[in-house]
């Protein structure tokens, strides 16, 4: 197993032991996010163009065993972490603490004017607070077009391969996207950073598992009950994550990871 897989397992045998039987009743890959629907809970995250998986799950798996297959493929990742999401929606219904709706990210990092940010994944909305707060940016970012929109903001911006030549930071955030594959979790470990975040809608994981990742805080989106079912039906009408949040279909949060 890679680290990745252990972190879910982890996780899923810890602090969500309640659910470590849970079963995937049902699945989805659309054109931005895929979707898993466990114990009667929905979670997405983002899923990038890929060929079809080696592996494709079946409604009624144990979520355990979609969980050994992260890292091995796009699509996989994407469900498994789809699938944790859901786990940790189930977390918060139950009295999960966190906060919601979260503070402006640079002052919730406690972010101060001169640090230096590295940005893991391109979040317009972050770079904006980073930079009203003073921070200096440097984004890494696989799309040459989101590169160009982060230099016109006055960002420094590079492939995301050159992330594992950076020295040192003051702060690195990461957007769960970023997760698909092992580079954010290597730059936490290998880059001395005071703060460690995962930001987004694919970082929708329990504390404790952005604990095992490196990071030091970790904000997601929850999907209120009442909204699930109008959520649902838009992911599998090929809707990405900012048509949700423009209808006001789903509630961000952060917490510290522990």
């Amino acid at each position: 197993m890679n680290m990745l897989s252990n972190a879910l397992l982890a996780t899923l045998k810890s602090p969500l032991t309640k659910w470590s039987s849970a079963k995937l009743s049902d699945f989805g890959v659309g054109r931005k996010l895929s979707y898993a629907l466990v114990e009667g809970r929905l979670g997405f995250a983002f899923v990038p163009d890929a060929e079809a998986p080696d592996f494709v799950p079946e409604p009624g798996m144990y979520v355990r065993k979609l969980f050994l297959h992260a890292w091995k493929g796009p699509v996989e990742t994407s469900l498994a972490l789809a699938s944790m999401s859901a786990l940790t929606q189930l977390w918060i219904d139950s009295g999960g603490e966190v906060e919601m709706p979260p503070p402006k990210l640079a002052e919730a990092l406690g972010i101060e004017k001169g640090e230096t940010v590295i940005l893991i994944g391109h979040m317009k909305g972050i770079i904006k607070d980073l930079l009203d707060a003073g921070a200096s940016v440097r984004l890494y970012e696989d799309d040459p077009q989101l590169r160009c929109e982060a230099k016109e903001m006055g960002v420094e911006a590079y492939p995301g391969s050159y992330i594992l030549l950076e020295g040192e930071a003051d702060v690195i955030i990461a957007t769960g996207s970023s997760l698909l594959d092992p580079r954010s979790v290597f730059a936490f470990e290998k880059i001395p950073a005071r703060v460690k975040a995962l930001i987004g809608p694919t970082a929708t994981i329990h504390p404790y598992m952005a604990k095992l990742l490196g990071a030091t805080h970790v904000g997601g989106t929850y999907v209120p009950r009442e909204e699930q079912g109008k959520v649902l039906s838009l992911l599998k009408a090929g809707y990405g994550y900012r048509r949700l949040l423009r209808a006001g279909l789903l509630r961000k949060w952060f917490a510290k990871a522990s």
